[in-house]
């Protein structure tokens, strides 16, 4: 994936998670949720986006973070019906999907 294709994934996770009011309606929603903010919908946008913005967060954890979200949607349909619609499972996958893209990108260089 060329550079500019990164550049454009990194603007549709961050507009989306920029959506986000951060209410944490969808955390009493998320199975995977057990009491660490990194393990719900809202947490897992945080940390994409602190790391694509700030470089923070190793793409190893950052990786265990997102693949350990079930994608069963739960969050975006109560975020559809209480908050913002900003898509926080698709916004998940892209961000998986960034995080191979951007290693692909570092194997190549």
């Amino acid at each position: 994936m060329s550079n500019p294709d990164l550049k454009q994934l990194e603007k549709e996770i961050t507009d989306n998670v920029q959506r986000c009011w951060k209410c944490r309606m969808c955390v009493g929603m998320c199975p995977t949720y057990e009491g660490w903010v990194t393990q719900s919908a809202a947490g897992r946008l945080m940390a994409i986006n602190l790391h694509i913005k700030y470089g923070l967060g190793d793409p190893k954890t950052l990786s265990d973070i997102l693949y350990s979200c079930a994608t069963c949607r739960r969050c975006q349909e109560r975020c559809r019906e209480l908050s913002t619609d900003c898509h926080p499972a698709d916004t998940i996958l892209k961000a998986r999907q960034y995080l191979v893209k951007k290693a692909e990108s570092t194997e190549d260089e």
